[in-house]
């Protein structure tokens, strides 16, 4: 069997304002970026403590990122 990751949309899971709400105080704190995400994947963690690490800072995040990045395209 292959393993070919979550199908799962980690922005609808009930952890993700509280990842977001994490990441931008500490971001509001003036914290370094690691320690921002760090504090966005203890949120995670806090919600679902059955998880792995591993799978819970990829889940936190894809939360972050989904929510934070936008990428451009210039010509």
């Amino acid at each position: 069997m292959v393993w070919r990751g979550s199908t799962i949309d980690p922005m609808t899971d009930t952890a993700a304002s509280a990842v977001l709400e994490a990441f931008d105080g500490a971001r509001g704190a003036g914290l370094p970026s690691v320690d921002c995400y760090r504090a966005g994947v203890e949120a995670w963690r806090r919600t679902h403590p059955d998880q792995s690490a591993e799978y819970a800072a990829k889940q936190a995040v894809a939360v972050i990122l989904a929510a934070k990045v936008s990428l451009r395209v210039e010509e």
